[in-house]
């Protein structure tokens, strides 16, 4: 679960949105744990009030929240954002999912749907290999 730190880990910010509370707190231990500077919220519309959606380098969000669900957030955190934050890498997550789910997912624009409760290395795996992504095509 540990890995090295590199210079992705140290100046990347991780958003997520969780409205279990365990979960969330379970997320961004993770993140942090690994060198990650992790903004985390209840919600998609406490997200979106946040104002800080550019800052943003990886999306983590669940699918089924109170209020709007993870698609409709992915959606509108889109539409809010400038053409290069249009870009940032977002990961969705569910306890319940299927092949119907994770289609919708990649077609919403994600890159993967992890089923809760989520591996930690591959989460990790997924947000390295997207902030390399990201910096390769700066």
């Amino acid at each position: 679960m540990t890995r090295p730190q590199d210079d992705h880990a140290a100046c990347a910010r991780i958003c997520v949105v969780d409205d279990d509370a365990a979960v969330r707190h379970a997320l961004c231990n993770l993140l942090e744990a690994g060198g990650y500077d992790v903004l985390a919220f209840e919600s998609g519309e406490a997200l979106l009030a946040a104002g800080e959606l550019a800052r943003i380098d990886v999306a983590v969000f669940d699918v089924k929240l109170r209020g709007m669900s993870g698609f409709t957030l992915l959606e509108r955190f889109r539409e809010r954002t400038t053409a290069e934050a249009r870009a940032i890498p977002a990961l969705l997550i569910s306890g319940h999912s299927d092949r119907a789910m994770e289609q919708r997912a990649l077609d919403a624009g994600a890159l993967e749907l992890l089923r809760k409760p989520v591996d930690p290395d591959r989460l990790l795996e997924l947000i390295e290999d997207a902030l390399q992504r990201r910096t390769a095509s700066q």
